[in-house]
């Protein structure tokens, strides 16, 4: 036939072969291939072969992220910025979300992720509770707690994220960032796409831009991580912290310190006008923080008041000590003696027990989530101490957008 001529001249003929083909039938074609000589048939073979391998490769190619100069998206894939004049394509099929995470979100995730696990904790605990017993007691007590409570989760599927590991495509594009773990000891690398996290540096990690670490910087430290933070500013750098937040953020501050039973509020806000009544509850909360061993939030809220003119005056110094504004300041014997009633002692005792420790809390004045140059002055000149004290910057999520936008 014309169709098996076309087949045996070679490529130059096979646009008109395709189109010959294509009316023919399944018996014809059998014929043909039954009445071809040997030779032929492994040509044919051959050419076929030939035609899988390219396909296949085709099919590889479309999987591999591109790059490309056009700043849309189709439907069927999505774009991340990869550099400013390209746009890296990630494939559909990889099925990634639409756009990358940001790195304040990424160091947030870091730290949740990294934290202790439940298994940890629970030996941790066991082996608080096996104290003084034996290493076979030890082992009944994990296997009774696993066996019918589950406490280290091997009832569970196997079949999540953290089980599946890393997606290999992540050593295809995207981008890599380095983050401190949750223990603040050792880094690791957090992906933007996949949130995959890995302790060993990737082969395509890059460091951040001066852009990105900026933009880090101007958010500061995450509310729910603040107190790790500043228990390692008071007892490692041996300074009194102070945190700069929005309204929303240090009101919510002012609330935890209010209810959680490790923090102490003294609300220096009731004493805009000095009066006996806000300086005896400034008295208690003090006092109350350090019999305690709490945390005591010295709360400043939207206004610096004459703190060293009005309220820690040498008259008030068995109130409001001046001394509390330095590091341990009221610490001393010769400081509690003053502060300390008679209902207030222990055994005869000024008691200031471990864990006491001193903070400050003030709104930013402005709402670009900065300290104009006159708060700036004020803070210098009402504060007592301020020059030594660690200056920290706190957001909570609804600053983050906010913040982002107003330093861009």
């Amino acid at each position: 036939t014309r169709s098996t001529s076309l087949i045996i001249m070679g490529a130059g003929a096979s646009a008109r072969c395709a189109e010959e083909l294509s009316g023919v039938s399944e018996a014809v074609l059998t014929a043909f291939f039954n009445d071809i000589s040997a030779a032929d048939h492994q040509r044919l073979q051959e050419a076929l072969g030939s035609s899988q391998t390219a396909a296949v490769a085709s099919n590889a190619a479309a999987d591999e992220p591109k790059v490309s100069a056009a700043a849309g998206s189709s439907d069927t894939t999505k774009t991340t910025t990869a550099s400013a004049d390209a746009k890296e394509v990630i494939p559909a099929s990889w099925g990634w979300p639409k756009e990358p995470h940001d790195a304040a979100f990424l160091r947030q995730f870091v730290l949740v992720y990294t934290k202790a696990s439940r298994q940890e904790e629970w030996d941790q605990a066991l082996e608080a509770r096996s104290v003084g017993g034996t290493f076979a007691d030890h082992l009944a007590e994990k296997a009774f707690a696993n066996l019918l409570l589950n406490k280290e989760g091997t009832g569970e599927d196997k079949d999540d994220k953290a089980h599946r590991g890393i997606d290999p495509n992540c050593y295809k594009a995207g981008k890599w960032y380095r983050f401190l773990n949750a223990k603040g000891d050792c880094n690791v690398y957090v992906h933007n796409y996949t949130c995959d996290v890995t302790a060993s540096k990737p082969d395509n990690f890059t460091e951040m831009t001066a852009e990105e670490l900026q933009r880090l910087k101007k958010l500061g430290t995450y509310i729910k991580d603040l107190p790790d933070h500043l228990i390692k500013i008071y007892d490692k750098h041996e300074q009194i912290p102070i945190v700069y937040g929005s309204k929303e953020c240090c009101e919510a501050l002012k609330t935890f310190a209010d209810y959680a039973k490790e923090w102490q509020l003294l609300d220096v806000t009731k004493l805009k006008r000095v009066n006996e009544k806000a300086l005896e509850e400034s008295r208690l909360a003090i006092v109350t923080a350090m019999k305690l061993g709490k945390w005591l939030m010295v709360y400043l809220g939207d206004h610096i008041p004459e703190l060293g003119e009005k309220i820690c005056t040498t008259k008030n110094r068995d109130k409001f000590p001046i001394t509390l504004w330095q590091y341990k300041g009221v610490c001393s014997s010769m400081v509690r003696e003053k502060l300390y009633r008679e209902e207030d002692k222990e055994a005869g005792q000024y008691v200031c027990r471990d864990g006491f420790r001193v903070c400050v809390v003030l709104m930013y004045d402005s709402l670009v989530y900065e300290h104009s140059s006159m708060r700036k002055e004020d803070m210098r000149t009402k504060i007592p101490n301020f020059h030594h004290m660690e200056e920290v910057r706190c957001y909570a999520d609804g600053d983050i957008k906010k913040i982002l936008e107003a330093n861009a």
